[in-house]
């Protein structure tokens, strides 16, 4: 039930701080565009991020690679099969 109030729009890493405290809203002054004209480079983030939505893994940014899933899937399953969870 929170809001924030922010000089600028939010970052990529802020972004996923605010959906993760559940905040709804978000007030901001300053764009992303000049948060970029004073030296961010928030739009470099943002559009790696869409390259990894597109199935376009760039390397030269960041090497993700999965392994071992049939091993590590097990502590997921047993978080989900958990009654008193967190839902983050």
């Amino acid at each position: 039930g929170c809001t924030l109030y922010t000089s600028c729009f939010p970052c990529p890493m802020c972004i996923s701080a605010i959906i993760w405290s559940n905040i709804k809203t978000v007030y901001y002054g300053n764009t992303a565009k000049d948060a970029e004209e004073i030296g961010f480079r928030d739009n470099y983030i943002y559009d790696y991020i869409s390259n990894l939505t597109n199935n376009d893994n760039s390397s030269d940014v960041l090497n993700i690679i999965g392994i071992d899933r049939e091993e590590t899937i097990k502590t997921f399953n047993e978080y989900k099969d958990k009654n008193d969870k967190t839902i983050y």
